[in-house]
């Protein structure tokens, strides 16, 4: 999806008219990011669609254990409560997991891996209200690497990207990679390219 190689090798001061294309188009996709004349995104590392299905089902598992305590104090309590009461609870209950769903799902898309042909810019997003960018030249980067450390991971083809700078100083781990071999091999290529002096030659496509 972005390993597509341009005729013409990439010139910091000229850029083909390909990548001024992709330049262009970056600057109007990701308004966010201040780019060099010429500079332009290589890969935006797409996440799994199973790190959001695991959040979604710890949000079921709340709901299963709130709908049990619920049925507990239903069946333990010296006094009758009235029916209002238990269904305040099983709102309150459905209220819970929505929230946690979908806060959950919001901290997940807000994360982002982004390369382009100079640097790497990782958008981190713990929770709503705490979050980090992390941006490192290419050149700075020592080690690339992928995990998958399980068995699902493998079946369902999602991993981790690991990349670290000179001396392990900083890391950049993404996780939850769909299709992880792929995307890693356009991330490995670009810096192998940089930190062999070559030109950068993956460009990005739609």
């Amino acid at each position: 999806m972005n390993n597509d190689n341009p005729t013409v090798p990439s010139n910091p001061q000229q850029l083909t008219p390909a990548e001024q294309a992709d330049h262009d188009r970056s600057v109007h996709d990701y308004p966010d990011i201040q780019f060099s004349p010429s500079e332009y995104v290589v890969i935006d590392v797409v996440r799994s669609i199973w790190g959001l299905a695991r959040i979604w089902l710890f949000a079921i598992v709340i709901f299963v254990a709130l709908s049990l305590i619920t049925l507990l104090i239903h069946q333990t309590s010296p006094t009758s409560l009235s029916q209002w009461v238990y269904v305040a609870l099983f709102v309150a209950t459905i209220v819970i997991t929505l929230l946690v769903g979908i806060v959950g799902s919001h901290v997940y898309r807000r994360n982002s891996f982004i390369v382009t042909n100079e640097r790497v810019i990782a958008h981190i997003q713990m929770t709503p209200f705490a979050q980090r960018t992390q941006n490192v030249e290419l050149e700075h980067i020592e080690d690339c690497s992928i995990a998958q450390t399980s068995p699902l991971q493998h079946i369902l083809n999602y991993g981790s990207i690991r990349l670290s700078t000179v001396g392990d100083e900083q890391t950049y781990l993404f996780t939850y990679v769909t299709d992880p071999h792929r995307q890693f091999a356009v991330i490995n290529r670009v810096v192998q390219q940089v930190d062999e002096g070559e030109p950068t030659r993956y460009r990005r496509r739609r």
